[in-house]
């Protein structure tokens, strides 16, 4: 685990895939693991490069996901995952969106135009591979 510059904790991952269409969705992932690394998510960068993405797992408690693009200077591809990882929701957020899903337990930010070159869609499979640091 290290701290980012705006002091909020992550957790990095080497490679997502799609296990369903065996291709690749990221090969540089943050994981949020703390409230504040949630809240800050992608805010204060310019842009989000192909292959990077950020995995926000869902509090216990709460059985949805919502997130927002306020005060993001570029759109992100998005999945919704459920409890098995499978997409229950893709989605394009431009800036100052907010969008949520339902029984989702974990949702991917990504670089714009991820979900198409992944071919990634609803029932898709997703695999996380390697072991957090």
């Amino acid at each position: 685990m290290s701290k980012n510059s705006q002091g909020a904790t992550v957790c990095f991952l080497p490679m997502i895939v799609n296990h369903t269409k065996q291709t690749i969705i990221a090969t540089n992932v943050k994981i949020a693991t703390t409230a504040h690394a949630r809240r800050i998510g992608l805010l204060n960068h310019e842009r989000l490069e192909p292959g990077h993405a950020l995995a926000i797992p869902a509090r216990a408690w709460i059985p949805f996901i919502a997130i927002h693009t306020f005060g993001m200077k570029f759109p992100i591809d998005v999945l919704f995952l459920d409890k098995h990882n499978i997409v229950i929701r893709s989605c394009t957020m431009p800036p100052n969106r907010i969008e949520l899903a339902w029984g989702a337990r974990m949702v991917l930010e990504s670089a714009v135009g991820t979900i198409e070159q992944s071919r990634t869609q609803r029932g898709d499979v997703i695999e996380f591979q390697g072991n957090a640091s």
